[in-house]
């Protein structure tokens, strides 16, 4: 029943605590590699601005299922921000690559036509955050910060797991 599925996906989140925000200092090369993946192609804001625009486009369970993810991307958005004042830095939406600010736009979210293409383009883009936060926590010397990074992973983990089930009931369809 569809009704079990979406029980089964009450929690969005692990609901394991995040660590508490502090730093050893004021860093700003830490700050700049996190807003990577706060404001970057693959990033929290672009995760959050993906699933609120499928969860508006998508109207059944799947559709409220994104908007709950959306949610948690929003925390996990307002934690980086945090890390990124508590470093030193703007946490304006903007990355820096090569000496050059790097707007956020609209431009890096999936537009995809069907569920299934939505669905796989995020499976996709939560693999490669996750990937993004470890090579990031590997150029970081801070434990605080690298036990975030690691607690926003097992939400990404736990994301690719519902979106692989969603996507695995669209194909049976």
């Amino acid at each position: 029943m569809k009704s079990d599925f979406i029980d089964l996906h009450e929690n969005y989140s692990l609901g394991l605590p995040y660590p508490k925000i502090e730093i050893a200092e004021k860093n700003p090369t830490y700050a700049n590699l996190i807003k990577k993946s706060y404001a970057g192609t693959i990033s929290e804001l672009t995760a959050v601005s993906q699933y609120t625009y499928q969860g508006l486009v998508v109207k059944n369970a799947i559709g409220n299922i994104l908007k709950k993810i959306a949610e948690v991307e929003m925390h996990h958005l307002e934690i980086l921000g945090e890390l990124i004042v508590a470093l030193g830095e703007n946490p304006d939406f903007s990355i820096n690559k090569k000496d050059k600010k790097l707007n956020w736009t609209s431009k890096f979210i999936c537009t995809c036509n069907s569920i299934k293409e939505m669905l796989l383009e995020d499976i996709k883009n939560e693999e490669e955050a996750i990937r993004q936060y470890r090579k990031t926590a590997n150029l970081i010397d801070d434990e605080n910060i690298i036990a975030i990074l690691n607690r926003i992973i097992l939400d990404e983990e736990l994301h690719i797991k519902i979106l692989t089930n969603l996507y695995e009931r669209e194909m049976s369809k």
